[in-house]
Formats: structure tokens, C-alpha cells, sequence
């Protein structure tokens, strides 16, 4: 394959991406509009959820778009992109034990602690959720659940918390019961909690981060 070229399934799920994304704008709210937007949404968890590999090559074209975004300014895609990201995340069965997505992830997302409120609020958010996954992979998912069962949260600080290891398919199936993929509403109900300079408490980051 030529340096830079793209599988079929890498372009099928670019461009489910792409219909995820478009149309976004604070200006545009309609029934149709958001009925689209939901089966985008499904058609793109639908694709992604065949195999487990799916879910890396999702978080990398996120991770691309979030980083055009920077360039361009584009403020109104952050958000959408950044509840993608850490739904995909979640959903994700393994990561690979030389995959540095997730470092790649925090060193993109520290970018944009400059950025003014709502967006380094969600930004933070994501590092310190990026960190916990480092830390101990899967806790935030069994975090979710423990949650929304009404079970005790214990805190696991240096052990690692294997993910659901069921089909790719039966995992997806169980968080869609407790979460909307696309949303994840968990998240939402913090977002803009966050002020100007508590944004800033990431970026005296170690550099094992890049940053």
C-alpha cells in the first residue's frame, strides 16, 4: 500500500464520520435535522462495531479531525468530536500494548486548554479522563456502570481493570443500554463546570505526555 493511501474500511468509516459531522452549527436546530443526525450516528456505531479494529481506526480519524479543527478554528465541531472520542473509548474492547492512540490523544486535547470556556472545560475533562484510562485501562467503564446500578465506586489507583472481554458486539450492547453512544450524557452534565484557570491545571503536564 503507498504511504498515505486508505483501506476501504478506513474510508467507509472516515466518511460515516464525515455525515456525523455535517450540518453541525449552533445556528441549525430541527426534528429532521437531529432525527438525521441520529441515524448517522447509528449507521457509524453500526459500521465501527463489526471488529474490534474498527474502534482504533475511529479514534485516529477523531484524533485528525479534532487536530484540523485547531487549525481552523472550527468551534462549533469540538464538542460533537470530543463526546465521540470518549464514547469510542469507552465502547473500545482492547488497545493493543504498543498502541500510544491515548498519548497521542492527551498530547491533542492539551492543546486546547488555551481555548475560552465551554471548550478547555471539555477538554480537561477528556485529559483526566485519558489519565485514568492510562492509569488503570477500563476503569472508566466499570466506573459508568457501578454508577448507573447504584453500586459503590471503589477506587482502584495502581490496579488494572480488564474491559468487558465478550464480543465486540454484546459489549456495544450493554453500554447502549445505560448510555446513547454518540452523546454520552455523563459527560455532558459537566461541561462548562470548569472556569478559566482551572482549565489550566494540565498544562504543567509531565513530558512523557509531549506537551
Amino acid at each position: 500500500m503507498q504511504p498515505g493511501a486508505t483501506t476501504c474500511t478506513e474510508d467507509r468509516i472516515q466518511h460515516a464520520l464525515e455525515r456525523c459531522l455535517h450540518g453541525l452549527s449552533l445556528g441549525r436546530r430541527s426534528a429532521s435535522w437531529s432525527a438525521g443526525l441520529c441515524l448517522n450516528c447509528w449507521s457509524l456505531q453500526e459500521l465501527v462495531s463489526r471488529d474490534p479494529g474498527h474502534f482504533l481506526i475511529l479514534l485516529e480519524q477523531i484524533l485528525q479531525k479534532t487536530r484540523e479543527v485547531q487549525e481552523k478554528g472550527t468551534y462549533d465541531l469540538l464538542t460533537p468530536l470530543a463526546l465521540l472520542f470518549y464514547s469510542t473509548v469507552l465502547c473500545t474492547p482492547h488497545f493493543p500494548p504498543d498502541s500510544d492512540l491515548l498519548l497521542k490523544a492527551a498530547r491533542t486535547y492539551h492543546r486546547f486548554l488555551t481555548w475560552p470556556v465551554p471548550y478547555c472545560s471539555i477538554c480537561q475533562e477528556l485529559l483526566t479522563f485519558i489519565d485514568a484510562e492510562l492509569k488503570a485501562p477500563g476503569i472508566s467503564y466499570q466506573r459508568l456502570v457501578r454508577a448507573e446500578q447504584g453500586l459503590p465506586i471503589r477506587s482502584h489507583r495502581s490496579s488494572t481493570v480488564p474491559r468487558p472481554w465478550q464480543s465486540l458486539r454484546t459489549s456495544s450492547q450493554r453500554l447502549q443500554r445505560h448510555r446513547s453512544w454518540p452523546l454520552a450524557s455523563g459527560m455532558l452534565q459537566r461541561l462548562g463546570s470548569g472556569s478559566g484557570p482551572s482549565c489550566r491545571r494540565w498544562e504543567k503536564r509531565p513530558a512523557s505526555l509531549g506537551c
